[in-house]
């Protein structure tokens, strides 16, 4: 009986060995693994963005706007923090002055001031100049241009030749220019196309010398770009002679008959 005691103690005292040891072991793998550092906290800021649709000229109402949190590392230049430093207390109105989707962050570039209109000159870039083109159903693209797209101008005039003649010719004057409007409408928006007699674009001032001074000379025709090509490209001037290729007069023979047969050899 004492044996078996003693028998039983050292089977225990073996069994607890092994569970110390394993538990050891097991503490010396944890702490030999690689910290894994938790990402770090991204820091988000409160910005106003529109709630719905906006387009130009359109109120800035606080139904149309509401806040969300944005990171602070991709925040827009211009944004509101909130929507009261927006539309401030009301007694004076605000506008959009360029139109914006829903869930986009209103910046101030794109707002008019306190009591302020929508105009023309607001959107303007700066250092950019207006100039207004005359167009009719064919120069303005049988009017599907819409405010916002991006055209190249064509100039076509009378050129004198040496011999004292006169021969048509095209020459594109400026390219990837952005049309502002078209008669008296600013709204990218307009989904029917419209023919219109101007078309409003935004050029350099020296670059509406030339227009004004291509209205005098000549006619002016628009060509509408892809909204994804605005890299300049390059032209030739195109005359009347460069539309059809000249044939070169094929030599003629002629054949004389004789007593109604003709003759041998030929």
């Amino acid at each position: 009986m004492r044996a078996r005691s003693l028998l039983t103690l050292l089977i225990g005292l073996v069994l607890a060995g092994v569970a110390v040891y394993y538990i050891n072991q097991r503490l010396e793998v944890r702490d030999r693994s690689p910290v894994v550092a938790a990402p770090p906290a991204i820091a988000l800021v409160r910005v106003v963005i529109a709630s719905r649709d906006l387009a130009r000229g359109d109120l800035l109402r606080k139904d149309a706007l509401r806040e969300m949190e944005w990171p602070a590392d991709s925040l827009p230049q211009g944004v509101f923090a909130s929507i009261d430093a927006l539309v401030g207390d009301g007694s004076e109105e605000r506008r959009a002055r360029r139109s914006m989707v829903t869930g986009e962050p209103v910046l101030a570039a794109k707002v008019s001031g306190f009591g302020g209109r929508d105009t023309l000159g607001e959107t303007l870039h700066p250092g950019m100049r207006a100039v207004s083109i005359r167009v009719n159903d064919v120069s303005g693209v049988a009017g599907f241009l819409l405010p916002g797209d991006r055209v190249d101008v064509l100039l076509t005039r009378q050129l004198a030749n040496g011999g004292g003649t006169k021969d048509l010719a095209t020459d594109v004057i400026l390219q990837n220019v952005v049309v502002l409007a078209i008669d008296q409408l600013t709204d990218e928006q307009r989904e029917k196309p419209q023919v219109a007699r101007t078309a409003t674009v935004e050029v350099a001032p020296e670059d509406a010398q030339k227009l004004a001074l291509a209205m005098q000379v000549g006619t002016l025709g628009l060509a509408l770009r892809n909204v994804v090509t605005v890299e300049p490209v390059a032209t030739d001037r195109v005359r009347v002679s460069d539309l059809v290729r000249e044939q070169e007069p094929r030599e003629r023979k002629l054949v004389v008959f004789r007593g109604g047969r003709a003759p041998q050899g030929n």
